[in-house]
């Protein structure tokens, strides 16, 4: 029973920098629905045609 204590203190510590490091990445990629459309059609053409 001496790791639950452990696991009580750090698991909200590594959620916290899990979802502040998920949202900074979402952040910088900020994308318009045109780039998104022409990554789409890129991807198609590479793999399907």
């Amino acid at each position: 029973m001496v790791m639950s204590h452990e696991i009580i203190i750090f698991a909200p510590i590594f959620a916290v920098l899990i979802g502040f490091i998920a949202f900074t990445i979402l952040k910088k990629r900020k994308r318009s629905a045109k780039s998104i459309y022409k990554l789409i059609d890129d991807l198609e053409k590479k793999y399907i045609y």
